[in-house]
C-alpha cells in the first residue's frame, strides 16, 4: 500500500512539473515596441520661440527603434502661458498662470486655429505639452506613447 501511494505521489509531481514547463510567462506573450513621438523631429526639451513657431505646423510622428511608423489615433495639447488681468478691487494689473487645452482625434496635426494662436502669442516661459498620445500598432491594438514637453526659452 505504501509503495502504491509513493508511486501515485511521484506520478502527480511529474505530471504537474510537465504542465508548468509548457506554460510561457504572461509578460512574453505581449511584446510592445518602444515608441518615440516627435513633432518637427523634436522629442521635447528647451526650445526657442522661433523654433517652436516653425515646428508647430508639423505633424506628430510615432516610430520605433527600427524606423517603423505608427498612426496617431489621438492626442491632447496643453499650452501653458502667463497672462495679465486687472484686479477689480485694487485696479492693479496682476500676472497669473493660464492654460489652454484640447483633445484632437483622427489627426496628427493641430488645427490651423490652434497653430496660428500659438505662433501669434508665443513667448519665453511658455510651455507646450503633448500628452495622452494614442498610437495604433501594426496588429490593430492601441497603446499610449510617451508625452512631449517643450519649454520656450
Amino acid at each position: 500500500m505504501k509503495k502504491i501511494l509513493l508511486f501515485l505521489s511521484v506520478l502527480c509531481v511529474v505530471q504537474l512539473s510537465a504542465q508548468n514547463k509548457n506554460k510561457k510567462p504572461a509578460t512574453s506573450a505581449l511584446s510592445l515596441p518602444k515608441i518615440v513621438v516627435s513633432i518637427g523631429n523634436t522629442t521635447g526639451g528647451n526650445i526657442s520661440a522661433e523654433s517652436l513657431s516653425k515646428i508647430v505646423d508639423s505633424a506628430l510622428t510615432a516610430k520605433d527603434a527600427n524606423g517603423n511608423h505608427y498612426a496617431i489615433v489621438r492626442f491632447r495639447v496643453l499650452y501653458k502661458f502667463k497672462s495679465t488681468y486687472q484686479d477689480q478691487n485694487t485696479g492693479e494689473k496682476k500676472v497669473t498662470d493660464d492654460m489652454r487645452t484640447n483633445n484632437f482625434a483622427n489627426t496628427s496635426v493641430m488645427p490651423e486655429l490652434w497653430r496660428q494662436s500659438i505662433k501669434d502669442n508665443i513667448k519665453s516661459g511658455d510651455e507646450m505639452i503633448i500628452d495622452e498620445i494614442i498610437v495604433k500598432l501594426k496588429n490593430g491594438s492601441k497603446i499610449m506613447a510617451p508625452s512631449i514637453t517643450l519649454k520656450v526659452i
